[in-house]
């Protein structure tokens, strides 16, 4: 099909803190609640080389893998994507004036692009996808005092149906950032520093950051915040422990081990639907009220938002706490995902 505001089109991400609803407020730090913003979320950075003449890129999904993917016209209307590291999918027919969705093989992957002439499309454009900095699922840098003291902050993002149709089953959840492993040698005791090893490799986690610890059958025991790991060790201080909502407890040799976001999230519906406003937070420190927060890894744990009809929205919230003597990380990584049914 290939229309915009169809497929994962069907669902796009904003900025709140606008003073009315979709009215303008651009800085991601400010989005604080209130109504939605007019500024849609970017999903990737992207950079166009060789770039089609006449056709822009105006957005990269955020299903995009990082590197290389390329635009490539197939005849005088029309083009494929090939994603990188995906499939190159099917062809799509765009003219003068329209915008559309040009999909890989995972029709998550894809772009959106415009064209402005009717002048016959030629050659073939290398997009260089890369993860954006700074947004708001990102948040801002911790300065060294806000990691030296502990530092806890708080953003809200909007999501809105801007499909025709109803998009169901929507939840949201965390991703995680390495490769679960099994904290078989040795475990945290009840309270205070300690490490986890595993017989097993940490080799693809972030070098300092969160890791989520259950028990075998999946039960939450622990977030925690490791301040630095070796490719088989994660070394946590007593302020690592028991953070986001959890408790300290002493560590079994059947836990599983997850590295993921620095974040909770909560979900909060509008006052009225398809454009009120959501509560407000005086600042990024102040915690918005009567909102559960959760860090789900899994589509059992996800928040469930539910069916969105067509122009309604949901904000979802996000915690991130950085304990007294935070690691700095330059590339440290925020990764939530959205899913959805739709046409």
């Amino acid at each position: 099909m290939a229309s915009v505001m169809t497929h994962a089109d069907s669902i796009r991400e904003y900025l709140t803190g606008a003073s009315s609803h979709f009215g303008a407020q651009s800085n991601s730090d400010l989005s604080l609640g209130n109504h939605q913003s007019s500024t849609e979320i970017g999903g990737m950075s992207f950079n166009v080389s060789s770039p089609i003449a006449n056709i822009s890129v105006d957005f990269a999904s955020a299903a995009n893998s990082t590197g290389a993917g390329t635009l490539t016209v197939t005849g005088s209307d029309m083009l494929k994507w090939t994603p990188p590291g995906g499939g190159q999918g099917n062809d799509v027919t765009i003219l003068n004036g329209e915008s559309k969705v040009v999909e890989g093989t995972d029709l998550n992957m894809y772009v959106r692009i415009s064209r402005t002439s009717a002048t016959a499309l030629t050659g073939t454009a290398t997009v260089t996808i890369s993860e954006p900095v700074n947004n708001v699922f990102g948040f801002d840098n911790v300065s060294a005092a806000e990691a030296a003291a502990g530092d806890t902050e708080y953003r809200a993002a909007c999501i809105e149906n801007v499909s025709s149709v109803a998009v169901t089953s929507v939840k949201v959840k965390l991703k995680t950032l390495g490769t679960q492993q099994v904290s078989g040698v040795t475990q945290l005791p009840a309270s205070g520093a300690g490490t986890i090893v595993t017989a097993g490799s940490f080799s693809t986690w972030p070098n300092q950051g969160y890791a989520m610890v259950k028990t075998s059958g999946g039960s939450v025991r622990e977030s925690i915040y490791y301040t630095s790991r070796t490719a088989t060790a994660l070394t946590v201080p007593a302020a690592g422990r028991a953070l986001q909502g959890t408790s300290a407890a002493a560590g079994a040799a059947s836990d599983t081990v997850d590295a993921i976001p620095s974040i909770a999230i909560a979900k909060e519906a509008p006052s009225s639907q398809p454009s009120g406003s959501f509560q407000t937070i005086a600042n990024e420190s102040t915690a918005p009220t009567a909102v559960t927060f959760s860090q789900p890894l899994t589509d059992t744990e996800a928040i469930s938002i539910g069916t969105l009809n067509p122009g309604e929205i949901q904000a979802v919230w996000m915690r991130r706490v950085m304990p007294a003597g935070s690691a700095t990380d330059v590339a440290a990584s925020n990764q939530i995902r959205f899913t959805f049914d739709a046409s």
